[in-house]
C-alpha cells in the first residue's frame, strides 16, 4: 500500500530535480521518453474536461485570495492569419517558482491557430500530448520568477489562416513555494472565448 501511494510522489520529485536543460530541444517523436522539467506531462489547463495542476499541488481551492493570475495581449475578437503576443503573470507573495501551462482550441476541442515558442528559453511544448493538439508551458529555466512574487511568461500566437469559429484560451498557473515538492503551492485558472472578426461569441 505505501509502494503505490509513495511511487507518485517520488515521480513528480524526481521530474522537478532531473528535467532536460533549458536549452534543449525535444524532437516530437521523443517526448514521453524525457524527463520533463517540473514534472508537468499531458494537459492540465482546466478546460475541456481536464484537470488543473490543482490534481497535484492540491493544499489550497482553485484561485485562491492572495494572489492573482493576469492574461495580456488577447483581444475581443481576432482576424483570421493574426499574430498575438501573450503575457501570462502569475503574482503570489513569496512565490519561489512559477509554472503554467497554456492551449488555444475550437469549441469542439481541435487545435486552433499555432504557438510560436523557438529560442524562448523560459517555454517549452508540453509532453503527452496528441500530435493535432499543441499545448505549451514553462521550460525549467522559465520557473525562476522574473521580479519579486512574480513569474511571467510571454508566447506568440498566431491565428489560422481562416479562422472558422470561437477560440478558447485556457490557461493555468502554479504560484509555488519552490520547495521542490507539491505541498505549499497555489493554482490559478483561466478561460478566455474570444469571437473572429465576423462571428459571434
Amino acid at each position: 500500500m505505501y509502494k503505490l501511494v509513495l511511487l507518485p510522489f517520488f515521480t513528480l520529485i524526481a521530474g522537478f530535480l532531473f528535467g532536460p536543460s533549458p536549452n534543449q530541444s525535444i524532437p516530437k517523436h521523443q517526448r514521453g521518453t524525457q524527463s520533463y522539467p517540473e514534472h508537468l506531462t499531458g494537459a492540465f489547463t482546466g478546460g475541456f474536461g481536464e484537470e488543473t495542476c490543482r490534481s497535484c499541488h492540491f493544499d489550497y481551492d482553485l484561485n485562491p485570495d492572495g494572489g492573482s493570475l493576469s492574461v495580456a495581449g488577447i483581444p475581443k475578437t481576432i482576424d483570421a492569419g493574426q499574430s498575438l503576443t501573450i503575457t501570462i503573470t502569475v503574482d503570489r507573495k513569496k512565490l519561489g517558482k512559477g509554472g503554467f501551462q497554456l492551449s488555444a482550441r475550437y469549441p469542439d476541442g481541435r487545435q486552433a491557430g499555432r504557438f510560436e515558442i523557438e529560442g524562448n528559453s523560459r517555454i517549452m511544448a508540453t509532453s503527452s500530448i496528441p500530435d493535432s493538439l499543441q499545448y505549451v508551458q514553462h521550460s525549467k529555466a522559465g520557473t525562476k520568477p522574473t521580479a519579486q512574487s512574480e513569474a511571467r511568461w510571454q508566447i506568440n500566437w498566431k491565428a489560422p489562416k481562416t479562422v472558422s469559429d470561437t477560440i478558447i484560451f485556457n490557461i493555468a498557473v502554479n504560484a509555488a513555494n519552490g520547495d521542490q515538492s507539491e505541498f505549499g503551492d497555489f493554482i490559478y485558472a483561466q478561460e478566455i472565448t474570444v469571437a473572429h472578426r465576423d462571428g459571434k461569441k
